[in-house]
């Protein structure tokens, strides 16, 4: 492991510290790549270099929709398939599991609550939109219907379905997400947090529940058989989900202090934070990274 004493955790500038036996990286997207809308400064160089250093990576995101969609999305930006191994999105896996059956919903009939281009999940399958939550079987949730909501714009939307008793499917559980320009955006873990509140039950696919996780440890397992769990990280902004997840399976975790910290340590993008605040925050979670690094970036 990285970091034996968790009582101390050190915050590097770089990923340089990494580098020595380093089996393979799980990256998560948004906080570490891009921004959902521009891609971080140093991504594509350092993705580059891991590449041409026989370091493979996964990308594993809490993105609902399928990972296809992913991949366009960044290419369009400048992240090229040939980057990374494979990509693994939390609608991927929510599709796989509510196809399969392996979930406790029952019935066909979903309604939807996300952005209208994420309405595409379950096609092709024998699930089907209801206009209303009166008929439904279960809510499909993939976020806000727009990035400018709050989570409350929706309690009592929630509270109706509640008396209807429906199940909530969960695509993302992420609650919020930072822009490079500061800019909040609340995700669908918000709302799937109020829906619990009020007593609904709930099933969210995604870091960091231990599913993708170890699809994406399986996986590397079929580049090398031999791989050992302590020369493997996964780098990711989000204490809940990154962090959580990869001490569930035993993996290092590195955090990566520019995401969605970036305004609990009153931050900009790449500057280091206070180090007594940052040991507050860190010591008030039951989630400890083995490091933290503010950007994602190696020198070389």
């Amino acid at each position: 492991m990285i970091n034996m004493n968790k009582s101390i955790i050190p915050i590097y500038d770089d990923l340089n510290f990494i580098l020595q036996n380093c089996e393979g990286l799980i990256l998560d997207i948004w906080g570490v790549l891009w921004d959902g809308i521009k891609v971080y400064p140093d991504a594509i160089n350092t993705l580059s270099y891991l590449k041409k250093n026989n370091i493979p990576v996964i990308l594993l995101s809490n993105a609902p929709r399928k990972s296809s969609i992913v991949t366009k999305k960044l290419n369009n930006i400048g992240i090229k398939p040939n980057l990374y191994e494979k990509i693994i999105s939390s609608g991927d896996i929510c599709k796989t599991q509510l196809t399969n059956e392996t979930t406790n919903i029952k019935g066909n009939k979903y309604y939807f609550i996300g952005l209208e281009e994420d309405n595409n999940l379950l096609k092709n399958t024998k699930f089907i939109e209801s206009p209303s939550y009166r008929e439904a079987d279960f809510i499909l949730l993939t976020g806000p219907r727009s990035f400018n909501d709050k989570p409350e714009d929706y309690l009592n939307e929630l509270k109706a379905c509640k008396n209807y008793k429906l199940p909530m499917v969960c695509a993302n559980p992420d609650k919020i997400i930072i822009r490079q320009n500061g800019k909040k955006i609340f995700c669908a873990g918000a709302i799937s947090e109020i829906y619990e509140n009020l007593g609904g039950e709930v099933q969210s696919f995604g870091k960091p529940f231990n599913n993708v996780f170890i699809e994406a440890i399986n996986y590397f397992k079929k580049i090398n058989p031999n791989i050992k769990l302590q020369n493997l990280s996964i780098i990711g902004d989000g204490l809940d989900t990154d962090i959580l997840g990869g001490n569930s399976v035993k993996i290092n975790t590195i955090l990566v202090t520019s995401g969605i910290l970036s305004h609990t340590f009153n931050t900009k993008y790449g500057e280091k934070p206070n180090m007594n605040l940052f040991n507050k925050i860190i010591s008030s979670s039951t989630h400890k990274p083995d490091a933290a690094v503010t950007i994602f970036k190696i020198n070389f």
